[in-house]
């Protein structure tokens, strides 16, 4: 399933890039794309100076507020003792992207007072960021690894973030670190099959997908305040 989707996921955003337009028509197109990127990333970074520390291993991660939620700006890193796992148990990955999680495990992994995001949560901040062709690229932009907060400069569309973590199957291999990877929500297909997004380094589109529980995905947390 995840295999199907990354292919249909490239295939559209090729087609999207190669598309042509009219000169008015890209213009506007283009103007609108530069403010919204332009911009967008400074007041992140502002608001990304907010941290918190999770008690149970003291590790300090840092947040964006857009509109009414926190958002966590890094994947989860909390080390569960099952249903977790370093990409290819390789514990110096886990540094740079946090700890790859499986559904279940996903659920109850976030810090007291936060949450793993709802199908509901997750469209709320797409379509704050843009919508989904445009989600994906912000993400990543105001990502702690992307964009440092309290650091000056912008990071270029499709730099390389923690989204980008790659995914650990049911047999335990792993594959697409720094090339894709995705994020659980507490949505779900059914007992066997959960809800996810995806992300593609290059690609400004924040893709919605579903995958087996038992795959290792990343986790951010939200909250509502």
């Amino acid at each position: 399933m995840v295999h199907f989707f990354l292919s249909t996921f490239t295939s559209k955003y090729e087609k999207f890039i190669m598309k042509k337009s009219n000169l008015t028509g890209g213009l506007i197109v283009a103007i609108a794309l530069f403010f919204s990127l332009s911009i967008l990333p400074v007041l992140l970074n502002a608001q990304a100076k907010q941290t918190f520390t999770d008690i149970r291993d003291n590790h300090v991660y840092h947040y964006v507020k857009i509109g009414a939620q926190s958002w966590m700006a890094e994947n989860l890193r909390v080390n569960l003792p099952a249903g977790s796992w370093s990409y290819n148990n390789d514990s110096v990955n886990e540094k740079k992207f946090g700890r790859l999680y499986s559904w279940k495990a996903a659920q109850t992994a976030c810090p007291k007072g936060w949450h793993l995001p709802s199908d509901k949560e997750w469209n709320v901040l797409i379509q704050s960021l843009g919508g989904s062709n445009l989600a994906g690229l912000k993400m990543q932009m105001m990502d702690t690894i992307a964009g440092a907060p309290g650091t000056a400069g912008t990071p270029a569309p499709g730099t390389l973030s923690s989204l980008l973590s790659g995914v650990r199957h049911p047999d335990g291999s792993c594959i697409g670190m720094n090339f894709w990877g995705g994020c659980w929500s507490s949505g779900k297909v059914n007992d066997s099959v959960g809800n996810n997004v995806l992300f593609a380094h290059g690609s400004k589109d924040l893709g919605v997908s579903s995958n087996d529980k038992n795959s290792g995905f990343s986790v951010r947390c939200v909250r509502n305040k």
